[in-house]
């Protein structure tokens, strides 16, 4: 069983990975995925599906992650065009991807907490 705990990418750890809890969903994409958060307090959230079902906040939640204030998604998400905070850096060496450059962010601004948190109901089916 896994531990219900919040990993640094700001899901729930959903898997182990040499015995300690992991996310799944950003190991080897995001280092964070193998460490351990504060865990948020999730009083009064809510968290929806993608088909828009709506649940209480819980990191038992499948796939659960964590969009409230001083998450990683609230926090590097521009809330003016939607891109991430790397997408806006002038040091991206990839310059195609500079939205700034590219006239379609004029400078990130975070997003700050979203309404709701993220989770999958299982409405596709888990295989």
């Amino acid at each position: 069983m896994t531990e219900l705990v919040m990993m640094q990418c700001g899901h729930a750890a959903n898997a182990k990975r040499e015995g300690h809890p992991c996310c799944v969903i950003c190991v080897g994409i995001d280092p964070g995925a193998t460490i351990v958060a504060e865990a948020p307090d999730l009083t009064g959230r809510l968290a929806r599906c993608s088909c828009g079902a709506i649940s209480p906040s819980e990191f038992g939640l499948a796939f659960f992650e964590y969009r409230g204030p001083g998450s990683r998604k609230a926090e590097q998400t521009c809330g003016s065009c939607g891109f991430s905070i790397k997408a806006h850096s002038q040091d991206d060496t990839r310059t195609t991807m500079n939205v700034i450059a590219r006239g379609k962010c004029e400078a990130f601004v975070p997003h700050g907490s979203y309404e709701y948190d993220d989770f999958y109901c299982g409405c596709r089916g888990w295989n």
